[in-house]
This record gives structure tokens, sequence and C-alpha cells, in this order.
């Protein structure tokens, strides 16, 4: 399990290691917080890996996938988690062995697939594998929906998918904002409510 302060250093490494027109970093955090509680989950129970829950299938479209990986991407980002995990022979491409059969990995180093630098590091080649923009603040519930697909965005009941969007909205807020500002919207909002 990250802690709050690492899985944030950990998305900024991430975000500085491959920038952009627009700093990755807030959808990062958002996805954290949809999936993992940013960071606050058992990685023993969890169905995938580490804070921002990659499956086996996204892992390997980023980092395996002879179609879609960036190899130049690859070699950054092993340079940089070789030199922040002090361990030479680190390579982001072999944390697992993937089996096409059953679309999992026979063989996984959970440490690293659970290490939020490496989760962070994987997030953002992922991010980057989408031509299209990043979103703005009011975008990143429907961006991370649209592009990181969470189980329940399938579901045809729209109340589900209503009441999922709205809990990723506020694990956002509550990991992401100011305690200042979040007691403000909790305010604003009860005044709406009532």
């Amino acid at each position: 399990m990250a802690t709050k302060g690492s899985l944030t250093q950990a998305i900024q490494g991430a975000d500085k290691l491959f920038p952009g027109s627009k700093s990755a970093s807030p959808i990062m955090k958002f996805i954290a917080s949809a999936e993992s509680n940013y960071g606050n989950y058992n990685p023993e129970t969890a169905l995938s890996y580490g804070p921002f829950q990659i499956d086996p299938i996204r892992y390997y479209d980023i980092a395996q996938n002879p179609d879609r990986v960036n190899q130049s991407r690859v070699g950054k980002a092993n340079e940089y988690l070789r030199q922040k995990l002090n361990n030479p022979d680190f390579d982001i491409s072999k944390l697992g062995a993937y089996n096409p059969e059953t679309k999992g990995y026979d063989d996984v180093n959970l440490e690293m697939m659970r290490n939020p630098d490496v989760g962070a590091v994987l997030t953002r080649m992922a991010l980057m594998q989408d031509a299209g923009d990043l979103p703005d603040e009011e975008g990143l519930g429907s961006y991370y929906e649209s592009f990181w697909g969470p189980k329940w965005s399938q579901s045809p009941d729209e109340n589900i998918k209503a009441k999922k969007r709205q809990e990723a909205i506020e694990k956002y807020r509550e990991h992401n904002m100011p305690s200042s500002t979040m007691e403000q919207a909790k305010l604003t909002n009860s005044a709406f409510t009532q």
C-alpha cells in the first residue's frame, strides 16, 4: 500500500519523465483515487496491480504488445526506474510472463507491479498511447470512464454508473483538494440538497 505522499511523488515523477503540453498529474491522481482510494487498498485482495489497478491486459498493452509498445518510452522508463529503484537490472517490460491463452500472467513480480513509481510510469505510458488531449479538471471523470474503462462503465444500469462516477469524483476531491476547499464544497453541496 502506498502512502499519499509517496503516490503523489510517484505521479509527479512520471509526469516530469514524460512531459506533454498539459500535465497528466490530475488524471493520474483521478485514476488512483477512483481505482484504489489513492493507494488505500489491500494488495492481497485486489484484482489488479498497484494503486492504479493495472490489469494484465493493460500491462501487456503498455509494456509488451509488439504492435503498441513504444520502445523509446520503455527505454526511458527503464533508465528512470533503474535509478529510482536502485536496481540496474530493472526492466519494465519483464515484470510478468504473459499467457495469451488465459490472458493473464503465469509469473508476476508482485513487488514491482504494486510499486507506486512503477504504476505511475505505466499509467503515464498508457495515457501517452491515447492520441487525444488530456482533460481539464471538469472532464476528468468522463475521460477516466472512457479511457481507463472501469468495469462499472460497461453496466447497462445508468443509476449504477451515475453512483460510481460520483464516488470516483468524491474520492478524487477527498485526496487531492485542500481540506478548506473540501469543507466549502461540502457546505455548498449540502445547501443544494436540502
